[in-house]
């Protein structure tokens, strides 16, 4: 087989590498506004997604339709998690400010509340990304997946607090987070998130396997 051809593994990585890129500029771009970038993160993750169920390379397509389609559940759910998340940060700083019981009971409140709101934000895009539902549902799923797989969640937390440590603690991994790193991360949990998915979607795996085929004969 060439090394070039389109079949090489060399090509497929190389294919792979520019999607992932194209796609970490596009999250950029489209999240410069700030409130676009749940709309963002959902089509990010259903570009990754799809491309790693059916082999399907085309990512920028696929990133407009998804960012076109959820705008508007995404957005809200992103504002949403916004103020949720400050109301935490700010109500756990009164905590730890204050003294006696209050400030024991606010501490150990937002602690309890945080784990939860960690977990519907590490799923809440990418369910939004596969299933359409009304926003309530799809929180609800969020959190249910989440707890159905504690262990993958577990796995999902320890790859995004790696990448966060290294973006931190270690200076030449700024540059590939600057070329590529959230488009990256992306890609690694999705590849998580399409395992997940599949248990609530029988027979996903057999229709994937016959698109990637007649891609690939198309191609």
């Amino acid at each position: 087989m060439n090394l070039f051809s389109y079949d090489s593994m060399l090509s497929r990585f190389l294919y792979l590498v520019g999607d992932i890129v194209t796609l970490h500029f596009l999250w950029l771009l489209c999240s410069l506004p700030i409130v676009t970038m749940g709309a963002s993160t959902t089509a990010l993750y259903y570009s990754c997604m799809k491309r790693i169920r059916t082999n399907e390379g085309y990512p920028t397509r696929n990133f407009f339709k998804s960012f076109k389609e959820n705008f508007r559940q995404s957005t809200l759910i992103w504002l949403g998690m916004v103020i949720i998340g400050l109301i935490l940060f700010f109500d756990l700083r009164i905590g730890m400010q204050a003294d006696g019981m209050i400030g024991n009971f606010m501490i150990v409140s937002c602690s309890i509340l945080i784990i939860p709101f960690v977990l519907v934000s590490l799923y809440i895009f990418p369910v939004q990304a596969k299933f359409e539902n009304r926003i309530r549902d799809n929180l609800k799923n969020a959190l249910l997946m989440s707890l159905q797989n504690f262990h993958l969640s577990l796995l999902l937390i320890l790859i995004v607090g790696t990448f966060v440590c290294l973006t931190i603690f270690f200076r030449p991994f700024i540059g590939l987070m600057i070329v590529c790193g959230i488009g990256l991360l992306a890609y690694l949990t999705a590849g998580i998130f399409v395992y997940i998915f599949r248990k609530y979607i029988p027979g996903e795996l057999d229709d994937d396997a016959e698109r990637s085929g007649i891609n690939r004969e198309f191609q």
